[in-house]
């Protein structure tokens, strides 16, 4: 009798259900790990990157800014020019471009109709985020074109009309001629117009090749008055008692260049703003979204000094510092939910030489 051996054939066939779904989980936890740890990566370098743009941002606003301030008032006379007044004048603007358009209105009248080398301007600017932000004119002479390198060859009576000298007509080789097109006289330009007698300025409103510069009633700053019983060009450069005439020993143009920062809302995003003279603005950095000013005064007559003045005791002629603080914010909110922008501020002080300067011998 034979006897059968009943052999048991065992498979190997592969994971069973259990095995493969504790394998795709460690599978998946590992792969979230490394998803996690690449998101994390990624938004720390987008972190990083906008706020080293943040941070230019505001260094751009206050290299430009410093580098105007500690201009402010060279080349003016002590204490400012006098502007149109009295019988037969309106109030001179500042901060208008050739559109008609006054950017900080109505906030932009110049103090005492006189033009100052430096004009506070607290709370003159827009709201953002819920906080006021100031604005800042100021004002100098412009030495990239050597107009006043030769007296003027004409000047009419009213005063509204200049005739440059040879020096500029046919400037030398390698001097820019008064209509020269990179740094010549444009329209919109406010030039000053000095002699023995005084001072006065005017706004720029036509330019002929024969080196006539006209100065037209109605421009757009409200600077040019020929009809002012006070201020204008023929009233202050004229002989006395001889309207219309002047020194023989000639009269001198040279540009100016008025200067205003101002922060402006553009769809949506604040950004800073120069202004000069007639011109339109141009912006300086984007999503600048705080400026503030703060001025120190110093009274020549009682020796007096006071500092942090927001207005500066609307005593423009006694500024002696100026301190800037502007607040720059990345330009997205950061990723996470519920968070805000990030933003930072950078604070100096300029000291203007020619603000602070006084001859104490004259």
């Amino acid at each position: 009798m034979k006897t059968r051996t009943l052999v048991t054939e065992r498979r190997s066939g592969g994971f069973t259900l259990l095995e493969m779904i504790v394998a795709m989980s460690l599978g998946l936890l590992v792969l979230a790990g490394a998803t996690r740890l690449f998101s994390d990566a990624s938004q720390a370098s987008y972190i990083v990157a906008q706020r080293g743009e943040m941070q230019q941002n505001a260094r751009a606003v206050i290299n430009s800014m410093v580098r105007d301030l500690s201009l402010a008032g060279t080349g003016l006379p002590l204490g400012g020019i006098a502007l149109p007044s009295g019988n037969g004048s309106s109030a001179s603007k500042f901060a208008c471009d050739q559109t008609g358009t006054c950017y900080t209105a109505p906030n932009n009248i110049f103090p005492t109709q006189r033009f100052y080398a430096a004009i506070p301007g607290p709370a003159f600017g827009p709201m953002v985020t819920g906080r006021s932000t100031d604005v800042v004119t100021l004002a100098y002479t412009d030495t990239s074109l050597p107009l006043n390198s030769c007296a003027l060859a004409a000047i009419t009576p009213a005063g509204d009309q200049i005739t440059v000298g040879a020096c500029m007509t046919n400037p030398a080789p390698g001097t820019p001629g008064f209509n020269d097109p990179a740094v010549g006289v444009k329209v919109g330009d406010l030039v000053m117009l000095q002699n023995a007698n005084g001072a006065a300025v005017g706004t720029v409103t036509l330019i002929q090749p024969n080196g006539n510069i006209s100065f037209a009633n109605g421009d757009w700053l409200n600077i040019n008055q020929s009809a002012a019983a006070a201020g204008s060009i023929t009233k202050s450069l004229s002989n006395p008692g001889a309207p219309g005439t002047y020194p023989p020993q000639g009269t001198t143009a040279i540009r100016v260049l008025l200067i205003t920062y101002f922060i402006q809302i553009s769809g949506g995003a604040p950004r800073m703003m120069r202004q000069v003279n007639a011109q339109s603005p141009v912006p300086v950095a984007d999503n600048i979204e705080g400026l503030q000013v703060f001025y120190d005064i110093f009274n020549d007559a009682n020796g007096t000094a006071t500092s942090n003045l927001p207005n500066a005791n609307n005593l423009p002629n006694q500024i002696r510092k100026i301190d800037i603080a502007v607040t720059a914010r990345t330009a997205t909110q950061q990723l996470a939910p519920g968070r805000d922008f990030q933003r930072t501020t950078l604070a100096t002080s300029v000291s203007p030489p020619n603000l602070s300067f006084r001859d104490r011998y004259q």
